[in-house]
């Protein structure tokens, strides 16, 4: 009965396991991802400083109590004066509004930068989600080679019982056999921990199974990509452009607003008060209106003001500066990438050729260790050759699909 509830629990757990596209990966992604969750909270903080910054041009309302305690030795009874007062700046040598300007590119900027973490994070994902089907597909080729050698070591038990063979024969055998079992062990781990590492990724819950389906790579052509093309556009309207140019464009405006330092705050303000002071023992019920203007000007302070204008100014130049350094480096990877793509597409061509000739030799090989031709070593080293050259154009297929898509990011 236990053993019959053992299985009925063991094949709901594998029921429950979540199976995941990549596509699915992506979007589940999304949704889900932590980082990615903290950066759309620091897009809507952006949205209201924006807002914070454009209500500085708005008239702002205070009341105001002003209250005088009583002091016998200067003759002055305790009163309280009060009142209410409506400020509107009417010039503030352009502070509010290029401060406001300032806060709308740091929005869109931050916006670009969700843009540019949602990129990443799909990147993050593929080469997760590829990593975790290598090793599934190199799993599978360890496994058929253990089922190969658990069947030939069956064999050479049997010749080595009628006396065809000496034990070493076996022993050799049953030493690879082994070995690929720990092998087999270690990419099972492997596997275990890539997956803890993409669930990670997609925000899921590290005891969550997740099953990846295999996938069919789409058939692109490298001989269709414009490198020049691609580049120019990148330079231009990547999103990596973008927050570049908004990185200057805040320092413009925060330059500007430095600089406003230097010239006269006005003011105007329009208060409802009473006429005088009112005391404790008589309140006084007379109020009236009152406009008046406000004229600041800081006309000296040991010229801390001009030095953080001049700062300001430099930050402008050093912006550009990494602007060009940056674009520089982007054109960089996007080469490189292109290279990368290339050397991978004819990797591919290589290593089918490869495994052909590896597949050919172990047939040929394993008919001939039948037939006694040749001896255990020369069977396992070409059955190794074969599994290597199986592992290695599965490698070089997923890398195909891996390069194009890092490829594809740069230009985003």
């Amino acid at each position: 009965m236990k053993k019959y509830l053992l299985l009925f629990l063991a094949l709901n757990v594998v029921s429950f396991s979540m199976e995941l596209t990549l596509d699915e990966a992506i979007n589940l992604g999304k949704k889900n991802n932590r980082q990615l969750k903290e950066k759309d909270i620091n897009v809507k903080q952006k949205k209201l400083n924006e807002n914070a910054k454009l209500k500085n041009a708005l008239p702002s309302v205070r009341a105001q109590t002003t209250y005088v305690d009583h002091d016998e030795s200067k003759n002055v009874n305790s009163s309280f004066q009060n009142g209410v007062y409506l400020s509107q700046p009417i010039f503030r040598g352009g502070d509010i509004y290029y401060n406001a300007k300032s806060s709308k590119v740091l929005r869109e900027f931050e916006e670009d930068d969700y843009i540019s973490q949602e990129i990443e994070l799909k990147l993050k994902i593929i080469e997760s989600y590829i990593t975790c089907l290598q090793l599934k597909r190199t799993l599978s080729v360890y496994e058929a080679s253990r089922n190969e050698k658990l069947e030939e070591l069956k064999k050479q038990t049997e010749f080595y019982k009628l006396n065809l063979i000496d034990k070493s024969e076996v022993l050799r055998i049953e030493t690879s056999l082994y070995q690929t079992e720990t092998s087999i062990l270690k990419i099972k781990n492997n596997i275990t921990s890539q997956k803890l590492i993409l669930k990670n990724i997609l925000g899921l819950n590290i005891d969550e199974n997740i099953d990846l389906k295999e996938m069919e790579f789409s058939k692109f052509n490298v001989q269709n990509i414009d490198l020049k093309k691609d580049t120019e556009k990148a330079i231009k309207n990547s999103t990596l452009s973008k927050k570049l140019d908004k990185n200057i464009l805040i320092s413009e405006y925060n330059s500007k607003s430095n600089r406003s330092n230097f010239l006269p705050k006005i003011d105007l303000e329009y208060g409802y008060e009473s006429l005088e002071d009112s005391s404790f023992s008589k309140s006084n019920n007379d109020w009236e209106w009152r406009v008046g203007v406000t004229f600041k000007w800081d006309i000296f302070n040991f010229g801390s003001g001009m030095d953080s204008y001049k700062e300001s100014t430099l930050e402008i130049e050093k912006q550009k500066i990494y602007k060009i350094d940056s674009l520089e480096t982007l054109k960089r990877e996007i080469k490189t990438s292109y290279l990368d793509l290339i050397t991978a597409k004819e990797t591919i061509l290589t290593n089918e050729k490869a495994l052909a000739t590896a597949l050919e030799t172990f047939n040929i090989d394993k008919e001939k260790f039948s037939n006694r031709i040749i001896d255990s070593v020369d069977f396992l080293k070409s059955e190794s050759q074969l599994r290597e050259a199986q592992i290695t154009h599965i490698n070089s297929q997923l890398d195909y699909f891996l390069y194009y898509q890092q490829y594809l990011s740069l230009l985003k």
